[in-house]
C-alpha cells in the first residue's frame, strides 16, 4: 500500500488551510455558533455534512484503491461520550465557542476568547482530576464497544464494502444539506438558494442581518484596495449562498482526509488536556496518557489560529482588534456589561472543554473528523450535543431577538407609542 508518515510540522499547514477558510464561513464569531444553538442559522450544519460527504467517499476510495491511512475513530464508550456531549452542547450554547473555533477567534481578535481559552483550560484540567478516580474510569469503560464506523471494527475493514457504504453515506448527507433551510422559517438550503437566482423575504433580511454581526467591530475595506472585491462580493456571498461553499466544503473535507494520509486526524481539543498537564497536572495519569499520545494537535492549533488571523486580516477584514463587541444575542438577553459576558464565554468553554476530554473529543475530532471517518462515535456525540445545545439555548436565551439593530428596534416602537 502507499504510505505516509509526514513530520509534525506538517499540523500547522493543515490547521491553516481549515482554519482559514472556515473564518471565512464566521465560525471565529461565537454569534455564529449561538444562532446554531438557537436554530436560527444551521450554516454549520450544512458545511460540516458537506465537508464529511465529500471527505469519507475520497478517504475510502482511496484506502479501496491501495493508499494507506491513519485512521483514528474515537472508541465508542457510550455513558462518557452522551454525558461528554450533553456537557459540550450546553457549554457551546452558552459561549459560542468549540474548542477550533477558540483559536479561530484569537486570530480574529475577539475579546472574549481571552475568557474562554482560560475557561477551556479549567475545563480539561476537571477531566484530568475525574478520570484518576473510579467515576473517571466508570465512564471510559462502561459499555465500551472499541473503535466502531459503519461497517465494523476500524481494525477490520473490508475496502471495497466500505467504500460503497461511504458513498450512500454521503448522498445521505448531501440530501440533508440540500433540503435542511439555513434560516429559520426560510425555505431553502445554502445550496438550493446556490441554484436559484430568487430571495425571498426571510432570506433576505437573515442576510443582511448575517452579514451585520460578522462584520461587527472588524476592519474598512480601503475603496482602492487589491481585495475590494473579495471583501463586499465574495466573502459576503460565499458565506450567504454561494456554489463557493460546496468548493469550501469540499476543501475542508480532504483537507481532514490528507491530514489522515499525512500522519493522523484532525483534532483541536487534546492540546487544552496537553496546556492543562503541562501548566497544572503534570503528574497526573491522564497528563501522561495525552504526553504520550499527542501529536500535531498543539502545532494544528498554531496554524488554526494563524489560518484565521491571515483570513481576517487580508480576506474578510473581520479582525476585532479585541475590541469590546458582545454577540447580539448575547447583548439582547444580558446587556452590553463586559463582565457577563466575560463569564459567560469562561463558564461555557469550561463546560465545552470538561464534556470534549470526556468525550475524547469535540467538533473536530468527534463531528468533523469522526464523520469523515464514518465513526460510530461521532453520531453519538453529535445527537447528545445537538438536544444539549437546543434546550439550553432556550433556556439561556428564550424569546429574545439575535438581530443586530434589535434595540434599536424596540427604541423605535416605545418612541411611536410615546
Amino acid at each position: 500500500m502507499i504510505k505516509a508518515d509526514a513530520p509534525l510540522w506538517i499540523g500547522i499547514i493543515i490547521g491553516a488551510i481549515i482554519g482559514g477558510f472556515a473564518e471565512l464561513w464566521g465560525i471565529a464569531n461565537p454569534e455564529t455558533l449561538i444562532r446554531l444553538a438557537r436554530w436560527k442559522d444551521r450554516l454549520f450544519i450544512g458545511c460540516i455534512a458537506i465537508g464529511s460527504a465529500v471527505g469519507a467517499i475520497v478517504l475510502y476510495g482511496l484506502y479501496a484503491s491501495g493508499v494507506d491511512m491513519h485512521f483514528g475513530p474515537k472508541p465508542v464508550y457510550i455513558v462518557g461520550i452522551i454525558i461528554g456531549g450533553l456537557l459540550f452542547g450546553t457549554g457551546m450554547a452558552i459561549s459560542g465557542y468549540v474548542p477550533g473555533s477558540e483559536w479561530m477567534a484569537l486570530g480574529e481578535g475577539r475579546r472574549d476568547v481571552l475568557y474562554a481559552i482560560p475557561g477551556g483550560i479549567l475545563g480539561a484540567a476537571t477531566w484530568t482530576l475525574l478520570y484518576q478516580t473510579s467515576w473517571g474510569q466508570w465512564l471510559v469503560h462502561t459499555l465500551n464497544f472499541g473503535d466502531l464506523i459503519l461497517t465494523g471494527s476500524i481494525k477490520h475493514i473490508h475496502p471495497t464494502e466500505t467504500f460503497i457504504v461511504s458513498l450512500l453515506y454521503a448522498a445521505v448527507l448531501l440530501l440533508i444539506a440540500y433540503f435542511l433551510p439555513r434560516y429559520q422559517g426560510g425555505r431553502k438550503s445554502c445550496l438550493r438558494q446556490s441554484m436559484s437566482k430568487t430571495v425571498d423575504d426571510v432570506d433576505r433580511e437573515y442576510k443582511a442581518d448575517t452579514l451585520a454581526y460578522l462584520s461587527e467591530g472588524g476592519m474598512e475595506v480601503n475603496t482602492g484596495s487589491w481585495n475590494k472585491e473579495i471583501v463586499e462580493q465574495d466573502v459576503p456571498n460565499s458565506n450567504f449562498y454561494s456554489p463557493v461553499m460546496l468548493f469550501v466544503g469540499a476543501v475542508i473535507g480532504i483537507t481532514v482526509v490528507l491530514g489522515i494520509f499525512l500522519h493522523q486526524i484532525f483534532g483541536e481539543s487534546t492540546t487544552f488536556s496537553w496546556l492543562a498537564g503541562q501548566l497544572l497536572l503534570p503528574h497526573y495519569a491522564y497528563s501522561h496518557i495525552v504526553f504520550t499520545k499527542i501529536g500535531w494537535e498543539p502545532l494544528s492549533d498554531i496554524g488554526t489560529f494563524f489560518g484565521a488571523f491571515i483570513s481576517a486580516v487580508f480576506v474578510s477584514r473581520r479582525f476585532n482588534a479585541f475590541r469590546p463587541v458582545i454577540p447580539p444575542s448575547w447583548r439582547n438577553r444580558f446587556g452590553h456589561n463586559p463582565l457577563t459576558r466575560a463569564v459567560g464565554a469562561f463558564g461555557g468553554s469550561f463546560l465545552v472543554l470538561f464534556g470534549a476530554r470526556m468525550a475524547d473529543g469535540c467538533a473536530s475530532g468527534h463531528i468533523l473528523s469522526g464523520g469523515v471517518q464514518m465513526a460510530i462515535s461521532a453520531w453519538i456525540f453529535t445527537i447528545a450535543v445537538l438536544i444539549s445545545m437546543l434546550i439550553t439555548a432556550k433556556w439561556v436565551y428564550g424569546n429574545s431577538s439575535e438581530k443586530v439593530h434589535a434595540e434599536e428596534v424596540v427604541s423605535d416602537q416605545r418612541s411611536a407609542v410615546q
